[in-house]
């Protein structure tokens, strides 16, 4: 039999939150053996197209005969499906897997015309909005593939999506790159720790919404009664001086808040490895919540709020804490932590083994191959 054919569509240039796993999920279907390809925007002006660079770092020979606009363009997008049904016409594919919507928009027509099935990974964890333009993407799309049962749930109700046209896919995690057991960077020694530090580390960008004013003030209270608690920040944001800078200052933590910026690479891995736990008050642009998922790969639990997806990634109790929020509630779940190295050592072993039997990318292709199989055995007696 031979191999499945998809080609990927990805609608940006820019390396934003979901370029990762749409990337990743390529990578890993083809380890299963099918034959992936992934199109993603030639183009990204005067800066460096990441995207196109990472892909071929991963062994990946981008499509770029497409120009696949963040947004929609109405004539860049006629254009497109143009080109996109001569694509489709020369190679064949069996499915077209869509990950942003200005490329789910455009794939529609030609694959339709040309009777090939359209699967969606939305990255949206508590659905998609209830807008004119998703009812349409909603309606031509063979299969829905959820990052959360609070997505599907929402999604299900609003756009009534029947139960054959959706399935839950959790994100992966790249369990190899992020392994407690790999020699990386020192973060502890980079932003000079002490060595018996109880290290919390979040990674979010500092903007308003984000809840840092709760999340200092629970620190604040921990730093207090525990003189060997730290918070390191992982992220920088249009709003780092009033969200995250100013507020330190002013609550006395400069010598306890650490800032690191934006880390990328090996420094980023082993900054995760140097959090005694993580914490996370609300989900972000990635609705997915991947930086979760890699503290909890690097054998670490996590504190998070009961918000969005966050407590379905998180097991209260087994993988981290899930609490309400509240600055009472974070110096609780803070100080247990702090004050219990074997219930964190334990809630960490969890944490990866949870990580590896569940979110691992072969696991995670090995769930969208069988989603395929069954929408091509779908349309294939339609």
């Amino acid at each position: 039999m031979p191999p499945i054919r998809v080609l990927h569509l990805f609608s940006n240039s820019k390396w934003t939150g979901p370029a990762e796993p749409a990337l990743n999920i390529c990578v890993a279907l083809r380890g299963l053996g099918v034959d992936a390809r992934f199109a993603c925007a030639p183009d990204a002006g005067a800066s460096v197209n990441m995207v196109v660079a990472t892909a071929r770092d991963r062994g990946i020979e981008p499509v770029l005969s497409f120009r696949l606009n963040k947004h929609r363009n109405p004539w860049h997008n006629f254009l497109d499906r143009r080109a996109l049904r001569r694509w489709i016409a020369a190679e064949r594919p069996d499915l077209i897997h869509c990950h942003l919507d200005n490329d789910h928009e455009i794939s529609l027509a030609p694959a339709a015309a040309a009777g090939v099935p359209v699967v969606r990974s939305s990255y949206a964890g508590e659905g998609f909005p209830d807008t004119a333009r998703h009812r349409r993407l909603v309606a031509g799309t063979a299969l829905l593939l959820e990052p959360s049962e609070l997505a599907q749930k929402n999604d299900t109700a609003l756009f009534g999506i029947p139960g054959e046209r959706t399935a839950v896919v959790p994100g992966a995690v790249d369990t190899e790159r992020f392994d407690p057991r790999r020699e990386t960077p020192d973060g502890r020694r980079r932003l000079n720790l002490p060595p018996d530090a109880f290290v919390l580390g979040i990674v979010a960008r500092m903007q308003t919404h984000r809840h840092y004013e709760d999340l200092f003030e629970a620190f604040a209270r921990l730093a207090a009664e525990n003189s060997r608690a730290h918070l390191v920040v992982v992220g920088r944001g249009t709003h780092q001086e009033t969200v995250g800078f100013e507020p330190v200052r002013r609550l006395g933590l400069a010598d306890r808040v650490h800032f690191t910026g934006y880390i990328a690479g090996e420094d980023y891995v082993g900054m995760l490895r140097a959090f005694d736990a993580g914490v996370l008050l609300v989900p972000g642009s990635d609705g997915t919540c991947r930086a979760v998922r890699e503290v909890l790969a690097m054998g670490k639990p996590m504190v998070v709020a009961d918000r969005g997806m966050l407590a379905e990634i998180v097991a209260d109790g087994q993988t981290g804490l899930v609490c309400d929020g509240t600055p009472d509630g974070l110096h609780a779940a803070f100080a247990a932590l702090a004050a219990d190295r074997a219930r964190r050592s334990a809630l960490g072993r969890n944490a990866r083994a949870a990580a590896e039997a569940h979110h691992a990318l072969p696991v995670q292709a090995g769930q969208v191959l069988s989603l395929y199989e069954r929408v091509l055995r779908r349309t294939a007696t339609a």
